[in-house]
């Protein structure tokens, strides 16, 4: 009696133990799949976090959102682009006016062939600094301060997890200052194009030099960026006012001579001028050399 006591006791505590174990077992597997779980959550909210600061373009947890870019100093196209909807009346200049629908079907048209946008500082940044951009880069380029680049450009060009470039008047535009900061925020960059869109070969020194370096020092104070780049208001400009833009402090400035721009003209960049009238087709002439 007293051994078959004994013997079913250990038998008792053996089954205790190995039980114990498998709760153990299971516990740690548990913690493992856990961990395992934390970690996957990590990486998809970092590609997630990456995708909204990149523009809201989903990528994978692994890949490089710039893969694929390579050294480029060859010309690059700058797209031009004033308002975005159709004139509710007569104004000066019907044309600077391209629809909405428009100027999605263009975005949509670009990415299928291959484009992917790119601000003009990292242009300047494969051009001269050994930098890199991808396979077939384009600028899209924003005058003025219209209230539908922000309403309308913005989420489009973010779609697809492009930047753009804002030229804007220092004063007098149509966007809110919480709208340039939020363009800023999600990559665009911002440019200066004078503090009153003033015709720049008009002007006597002192006044040339408060349009030119004036307007890129109220930009810094209100964005904190550096503003990097200039474009002459309705493109007018000469050797006095290239002059007063490369003192300023400027890298770069856009024109409105047509072409691709170039590196070995820094300060009279050329730009594809995108009308109301044109077509798919027309764009895609523009971008043929």
């Amino acid at each position: 009696m007293v051994g078959n006591y004994g013997e079913g006791e250990a038998r008792a505590r053996a089954e205790q133990r190995a039980r114990r174990r498998a709760a153990e077992r299971r516990r740690l597997r548990r913690q493992r799949l856990l961990a395992a779980l934390a970690f996957l959550l990590v990486i998809a909210g970092t590609a997630a976090a990456v995708a909204e600061l990149r523009g809201g373009t989903t990528v994978s947890a692994y890949s490089d959102p710039r893969a694929g870019w390579r050294p480029h100093t060859g010309p690059v196209p700058i797209l031009e682009y004033h308002v975005l909807g159709r004139p509710q009346t007569e104004v000066p200049y019907p044309e600077l006016y391209v629809g909405r629908a428009a100027f999605r079907k263009q975005m949509d048209w670009l990415q299928r062939e291959g484009y992917e946008g790119v601000t003009l500082e990292e242009v300047e940044d494969a051009w001269y600094r050994g930098g890199k951009l991808p396979p077939r880069p384009v600028v899209i380029s924003f005058d003025d301060g219209y209230r539908p680049q922000f309403t309308f450009a913005l989420p489009q060009l973010r779609q697809r997890g492009w930047p753009g470039v804002l030229n804007l008047k220092a004063e007098g535009s149509d966007l809110y200052r919480s709208n340039v900061a939020a363009m800023i925020d999600v990559g665009w960059e911002l440019a200066s194009h004078t503090i009153d869109h003033a015709d720049l070969t008009t002007l006597e020194d002192e006044a040339l030099e408060e349009e030119v370096a004036g307007s890129r020092k109220i930009l810094q104070r209100e964005y904190h960026v550096p503003v990097n780049n200039f474009c002459y208001p309705a493109g007018r400009f000469d050797p006095t006012v290239i002059a007063a833009v490369e003192a300023a402090g400027y890298t770069g400035a856009t024109t409105e001579i047509p072409g691709f721009a170039t590196r070995d003209h820094p300060y009279e960049l050329a730009r594809i001028e995108v009308l109301g009238s044109w077509t798919l087709r027309d764009l895609a002439a523009s971008l043929q050399r």
